[in-house]
C-alpha cells in the first residue's frame, strides 16, 4: 500500500509545482491503475479495512469513481466462508445440532462484512423466518492488529488523522460480542419503532444470541442500495442517458454547487399521491382479477396473475426518516447504531424501511447529549465564535486553537462537507490543509460515533442528489431534547440562565 501512496503524493506534488492541462487524465490513470489492487488488497486483509471501504463508498464526492465502484460491491459483495464452517459455528455456539434448532438452512450466505457472514432459516419450533449472523473466528485480534498498523501508517503519512484513528479503534472494540447486538436490537426497536410507523428493526429470537452467533428476525424486503440503483437506471433511461452519465452530471451538479440550488427530486406531497394513485389503480385491477379468477377462470382453468404492488421509493421521504430516527437515538434516547450505511437500509414490500446490523452501537449519557444538541443548534442558528466557544469546551484542541480551524471541524462533522464549506476542496484534502494551518490534537471523545452517522446519512443524500445540512436536520430534535431539560431542571442550556 505503501508504494500506491507515494505515487499519489507524487503526483499531487509534481502538480502543484507544475500545473497541466492534462492533471485529470493522469489522475484517472493513476484510478484505473490503482483501483483494482487497492480493492483486493483491502479484501485480502478484511477486518478494519473492509469497514473503512464501506465508509469510503458512501461519499461519491469523495472517493474517485473507479474507487468507488469497487468499494460499493463492500456494502454486501465480500467472500463469505463456507455453509459447513457456518453450520460448525452455530452448533458450538448453541451445543445442539443444527437439524434440532432449524427445519431449514440455507448454505449459501446472504450477505457477509467486515466480521462475519449472514445466512437465512427458518426455526423449527415455529417455522419463523430468521436470519443467522455468525462471527469469524479470530476477528478481534485482527482488528487490534490492523489498528496497530493503521495507525503507524498514518503517525508518519497523515497525523492530522490519528485523533479519528484513536477514536474509531476505541469504538469498534464493542462490536464482537453479539448478545450485546440482541440487546441494542431489543431497546431500540423499542425505543423507536412505536414512534415512527415506517421504520421495521428485527427482533432477536429469545435464547438463541451467544457471543459469536446471533440468531433474529427476516425482514422482507431488498436492500435500499438495490431499488435505488432501479430507480436511478429508470430515471436516467427516461432522459435518453445511460446510469453513468447521469450519476456523472449529477456529481458534477453537486461540486459546482447548482444542486443546491435545484429541486431536483420530486417533493414528499408529489411522491406520496403518485404512489397512493398507482396503490389504488392495482387493487381496482386486483379486484377484476379476484372476480375473473373465481368465475371463468375457474371454469376454463386459466387463472390470471395479480398485479403486485409496486413500492415508490421518496428519496427525501426516506432522507428526513433517515435523520429523524438516528437523531432520536442520539439525542433523546442516548443509544443508537453507529453504522447506517446503505447496505444497512432495507426497503421493505410494505414500503417501510428496514434498519439492520447493529453491533456499531454507541450510548451516550444526558451531558454528552446536552452538549452536542446545543452545538448542533449553534451550527444551524449561531455564530462562529459561539460555535469555536462551545466546541473547545466539548474538547475539540488544535495546536493553536485558530477559530477558523474548529469552526470547520466542528461543521465538517455535525453539519455539512460540501464544495461551500470545503472552500471548493475535496473534503480529505481540505482536512488536511486545516492540520497545515493549525495542526488536530484531540477531538471531543464520544462524539466520533455521532459524527459518522451524520456523514453516513449525507453521503446517501448525495447520492439521491438531496444533499443536505446535518444540523438542519437534527435541529428540531435537538430543540426538543434542550426544552425537556428545561421544563425538568428550570435551566435554559444555551444560555445557562435559570
Amino acid at each position: 500500500m505503501t508504494p500506491v501512496y507515494i505515487h499519489y503524493r507524487y503526483q499531487q506534488l509534481y502538480f502543484k509545482v507544475l500545473p497541466s492541462d492534462k492533471e485529470d487524465e493522469q489522475w484517472n490513470y493513476l484510478h484505473n491503475k490503482y483501483c483494482d489492487y487497492v480493492y483486493n488488497l483491502v479484501l485480502h486483509q478484511r477486518g478494519v479495512y473492509i469497514k473503512l471501504g464501506q465508509i469510503a463508498s458512501t461519499r461519491p464526492d469523495i472517493i474517485p469513481k473507479p474507487y468507488l465502484k469497487k468499494f460499493a460491491q463492500l456494502q454486501d459483495g465480500v467472500p463469505p466462508q463456507s455453509g459447513e464452517y457456518a453450520i460448525e459455528m452455530i452448533e458450538k455456539a448453541f451445543d445442539q445440532k443444527i437439524d434440532n434448532l432449524f427445519s431449514e438452512f440455507n448454505l449459501k450466505a446472504v450477505g457477509a462484512a467486515t466480521i462475519g457472514q449472514a445466512h437465512e432459516a427458518k426455526l423449527k419450533s415455529s417455522g419463523k423466518e430468521v436470519i443467522i449472523k455468525i462471527q469469524y473466528p479470530e476477528v478481534r485480534r485482527l482488528f487490534q492488529l490492523d489498528f496497530s498498523t493503521l495507525k503507524r501508517f498514518v503517525r508518519l503519512a497523515q497525523p492530522e488523522h490519528l485523533p479519528l484513528f484513536d477514536e474509531f479503534e476505541r469504538s469498534f472494540q464493542i462490536e464482537f460480542d453479539f448478545r450485546r447486538e440482541a440487546k441494542a436490537l431489543d431497546i431500540i426497536g423499542k425505543n423507536i419503532m412505536p414512534k415512527y410507523k415506517n421504520v421495521v428493526i428485527p427482533r432477536p429470537i429469545r435464547n438463541l444470541s451467544s457471543e459469536y452467533v446471533l440468531v433474529m428476525e427476516k425482514l422482507d424486503g431488498i436492500k435500499l442500495i438495490d431499488g435505488l440503483k432501479i430507480e436511478q437506471a429508470k430515471m436516467a433511461e427516461a432522459q435518453g442517458k445511460t446510469l453513468e452519465q447521469f450519476e456523472d452530471e449529477m456529481m458534477k451538479k453537486y461540486l459546482s454547487g447548482e444542486l443546491y440550488k435545484e429541486r431536483n427530486a420530486p417533493s414528499k406531497l408529489l411522491v406520496q399521491t403518485y404512489g397512493t394513485l398507482l396503490k389504488t389503480i392495482t387493487n381496482i385491477a386486483n379486484l377484476f382479477i379476484v372476480s375473473y379468477n373465481y368465475t371463468f377462470g375457474w371454469i376454463l382453468h386459466k387463472k390470471v396473475k395479480y398485479f403486485e404492488h409496486r413500492v415508490i421509493i421518496n428519496p427525501r421521504e426516506i432522507i428526513d426518516l433517515l435523520n429523524d430516527v438516528h437523531a432520536h437515538e442520539i439525542l433523546l434516547d442516548g443509544i443508537f447504531n453507529a453504522d447506517p450505511h446503505p447496505g444497512n437500509v432495507f426497503l421493505l414490500k410494505s414500503g417501510k424501511i428496514g434498519l439492520i446490523d447493529f453491533g456499531q452501537v454507541q450510548e451516550l449519557t444526558l451531558e454528552q447529549r446536552l452538549k452536542l444538541a446545543k452545538l448542533i443548534v449553534l451550527l444551524a442558528e449561531g455564530t462562529r465564535d459561539e460555535i469555536v466557544q462551545h466546541y473547545s469546551q466539548m474538547g475539540a484542541k488544535t495546536k493553536f486553537m485558530n477559530p477558523y480551524v474548529l469552526e470547520k471541524l466542528a461543521r465538517l462533522g455535525f453539519d455539512r462537507d460540501d464544495p461551500e464549506v470545503c472552500e471548493g476542496m475535496n473534503a480529505q484534502l481540505f482536512f488536511e490543509k486545516l492540520s497545515q494551518i493549525d495542526q488536530v490534537i484531540e477531538l471531543p471523545q464520544g462524539y466520533l460515533m455521532a459524527a459518522r452517522v451524520g456523514i453516513l446519512l449525507r453521503g446517501l443524500g448525495t447520492w439521491l442528489q438531496i444533499p443536505h445540512s446535518t444540523a438542519q436536520k437534527w435541529l428540531p430534535i435537538a430543540k426538543q431534547l434542550l426544552e425537556q431539560y428545561r421544563l425538568s431542571s428550570g435551566i435554559d442550556y444555551i444560555t445557562g440562565k435559570v
